[in-house]
């Protein structure tokens, strides 16, 4: 049961999850020299380039050959030096003083004016780039001198300074042919990519004279693997297989097959599970609030949470299922409808005879019954419901990124999740593909009204007032966070020294044990 997100700054899921933190495992065994590490996701990432790509599979591809200009360290969520050694920020202005002698895996070197290309090429309109916005602000003004990157803006950006300071860097010779990072990488990454079997496997190699990783990581540390293999493994099973032959040194797994790994070291950190979200397309029934809210409302979301975390799971308080996240409030308690089977039928006997297809992820057995209990409860109600399912790409492909809008009613799969409030609009509000980002068409005024505001305030009273806007969106049922999971990422014969944050860790946080 794994999520494909969008991610810190957004987790577009469909499926995956983890709840509590624990540190870094800590061993007796040493480490070895020149190892080879071994680590499942569980689809094919697609398109490798950083710049262009919002899956978080391709984002965990990418940490292991692109670096951010800072490090957020999951315990603390405070950032720390990375490609910046150092930082400043305002609400409309944040800059970063990148260290000397970065160098990329090509051997040019990386300078301020690279990094400033990179947030410069996201900013143009002409490249598409889904990163617009969402993490380069559309009204940004990027500059570099000296060693000094600085990012302005004609208003204030919350979060600004981790946004883009998350943002996986690409090098010169990348920037000028960007379809060369599509199955390669061209970083300052610990790793290269060598060779990208599609649905297979992504294979890279150890680069020599990388001296900034996290916690003071070089191309000598010791533990640091020689070799990087990245294998696409879709099953659960066959991961908790794998981990348990030595065929893989790390695989984040749930749900049963979590009960074979108990000898192993885990890490664990949390994630939205299940979500609904509604087509709000005028052709569609779940177009009017009083439907969304009456479906909303035929569902135990309680029992729904125990089947889609096979009971290990529980209810979800906002769209920030992300740890780190910056702020942290409970944006559902009272905003939803309460669970009454009855009253929804009578609220949907207008709608009766109108057929609602349900998109859902069905790559494991938890899913698919999630989905069968909601299209029990649906049509219990009075509404036709056509069940259709698929593996997280088929997701994606016939919801967010589908052609023809009106081919689906809801999903049960497809996640929205991040650390960071900010993100969210883009996706929530505003035009709809293929002018934006607003797959499901939604328009909430008082939804957009409070993000506005949200935007020009710090702090505390930012967070209170994302709070507000993230709870206009639930009490007009626009979509619906259901579960968050204690998905673990579970090691044999290595660790890390940072926690995986939903399968994503820097590549130089990896240590192979003797």
């Amino acid at each position: 049961m794994r999520t494909r997100t969008y991610a810190l700054p957004l987790l577009l899921a469909v499926a995956l999850g983890v709840t509590a933190c624990s540190g870094p495992p800590s061993s007796d065994e040493g480490f070895t020299k020149n190892g080879a590490f071994a680590v499942a996701i569980n689809s094919d990432p697609g398109d490798l380039n950083p710049l262009t790509t919002n899956i978080v599979n391709a984002q965990i591809v990418g940490a292991y050959s692109y670096d951010s200009l800072l490090f957020v360290d999951p315990e603390t969520v405070k950032p720390e030096a990375y490609l910046a050694e150092s930082w400043t920020e305002s609400p409309t202005e944040v800059t970063y003083t990148l260290r000397d002698g970065i160098t990329c895996a090509d051997g040019t070197p990386f300078t301020a004016e690279t990094a400033a290309a990179n947030l410069n090429w996201i900013l143009d309109p002409a490249n598409e780039s889904p990163r617009r916005e969402s993490v380069v602000p559309a009204d940004a003004t990027i500059t570099a001198e000296g060693n000094t990157l600085t990012v302005t803006t004609t208003s204030p950006r919350p979060f600004m300074l981790y946004d883009l300071g998350s943002q996986q860097m690409v090098c010169d010779a990348g920037l000028a042919d960007p379809s060369s990072l599509s199955a390669g990488s061209n970083g300052t990454g610990l790793f290269q990519i060598d060779d990208v079997v599609a649905g297979d496997s992504i294979t890279l190699t150890r680069r020599d004279g990388y001296e900034w990783g996290p916690k003071d990581t070089t191309s000598s540390t010791e533990g640091v693997p020689k070799t990087v293999t990245i294998k696409i493994v879709p099953s659960p099973s066959t991961a908790a297989n794998l981990l348990r032959s030595g065929g893989l040194n790390a695989a984040v797994v749930s749900g049963k097959d979590e009960e074979r790994l108990g000898e192993l070291t885990s890490m664990s950190s949390p994630t939205i599970s299940g979500m609904i979200i509604y087509n709000h397309n005028a052709e569609m029934p779940t177009a009017d609030a009083d439907v969304r809210r009456a479906l909303t409302q035929a569902i135990d979301l309680d029992t729904l949470t125990d089947i889609l975390t096979e009971g290990k799971g529980e209810r979800a308080t906002s769209l920030l299922g992300e740890e780190p996240s910056l702020c942290s409030y409970d944006s559902i308690d009272g905003t939803l409808p309460t669970y009454d089977a009855e009253a929804a039928a009578t609220a949907l006997t207008g709608v009766k005879g109108a057929e609602i297809t349900l998109i859902y992820d069905n790559s494991t057995a938890s899913r698919s019954a999630a989905a069968e209990y909601v299209a029990t409860q649906w049509e219990d109600a009075g509404v036709k419901v056509t069940l259709d399912g698929g593996d997280e790409n088929y997701v994606l492909a016939n919801t967010f990124a589908a052609e023809d809008p009106t081919k689906w009613t809801a999903s049960l799969g497809l996640i929205l999740q991040s650390g960071t409030p900010a993100i969210f609009p883009q996706y929530l509000s505003g035009p709809v593909p293929p002018d934006g980002t607003n797959f499901a068409g939604i328009e909430n005024e008082a939804y957009v009204e409070a993000a506005t505001a949200a935007a020009d305030l710090a702090g505390d009273e930012a967070c209170n007032t994302w709070r507000d806007a993230e709870a206009a969106l639930f009490d007009a049922a626009d979509l619906v966070p259901v579960s968050m999971t204690p998905f673990k990422m579970y090691f044999n014969g290595a660790e890390s020294i940072i926690r995986p944050v939903g399968g994503y860790l820097p590549g130089a946080a990896i240590r192979v044990l003797s």
